[in-house]
């Protein structure tokens, strides 16, 4: 009888295609909610990344055509930084034109998935872990688009300029960027010491407990703070 030279794929690890190296998909999931919080792209321009979207060495994220008025690029920053080369150097041999939160197969991740698989899991950890802390559960009702809301604070918040965050969010409305703006500099300094921690790596890199829980005590308001739309 014969064997397969296969092994078979444990649970919550495979390789992405182009690659013999496994890895898990919390790893994946990570990835992707660093990406959504801290490139502020929405959940189809997350789902359409491909490797030729991300330029790890120039520091760069583009999303959208080029032909297209949509299309902007984002600043790669510390924390996003360290979870794309992580998750880069794990299939080195991708092709350029395979997504970056590929299927199994290769193919797109559909939006819905990633609501209900990896967005609502990682919420329901996160307020497990919170309660166990004595925390407030994160705002109810959290979507990818609450993130992206997120990212257009936090960058409020660390000093970045209204036309700066402007291009990287891809808004042409001023008067709504300064809306945010106004309520992104009510921040103390605390907060914003610990959102720096947070975008730069500080947080993710460290480990510590205490600075996990003051960076989501700085993210929790997010929700109220930027209640007006953004696109």
């Amino acid at each position: 009888m014969t064997t397969s030279a296969r092994s078979p794929t444990r649970p919550g690890v495979h390789s992405h295609p182009g690659s013999s190296t496994p890895y898990t998909l919390s790893n994946v999931r990570r990835a992707m909610l660093a990406t959504l919080t801290f490139a502020g792209l929405r959940i189809g321009e997350l789902c359409a990344l491909r490797w030729r979207d991300v330029d790890l060495a120039g520091g760069w994220l583009h999303t959208g055509s080029k032909t297209d008025a949509g299309w902007r690029q984002v600043k790669v920053r510390g924390a996003l930084r360290d979870e794309l080369l992580a998750l880069r150097s794990r299939h080195p041999d991708a092709e350029q034109s395979a997504y970056v939160f590929a299927t199994r197969g290769g193919g797109r991740v559909s939006p819905n998935n990633f609501r209900s698989r990896v967005l609502r899991a990682a919420v329901k950890r996160a307020n497990e872990s919170r309660e166990a802390d004595g925390l407030p559960p994160l705002p109810e009702r959290l979507t990818p688009h609450s993130l992206r809301r997120t990212f257009c604070s936090l960058l409020y918040a660390l000093g970045e300029d209204p036309g700066t965050v402007m291009d990287e969010m891809g808004h042409t409305d001023p008067a709504l960027a300064l809306r945010v703006y106004r309520q992104a500099m009510r921040r103390g300094d605390d907060e914003k010491a610990a959102l720096w921690e947070l975008v730069e790596g500080g947080v993710m890199a460290n480990g510590g407990k205490r600075d996990e829980i003051d960076a989501e005590r700085a993210l929790d308001g997010d929700a109220e703070r930027t209640s007006e739309t953004v696109s």
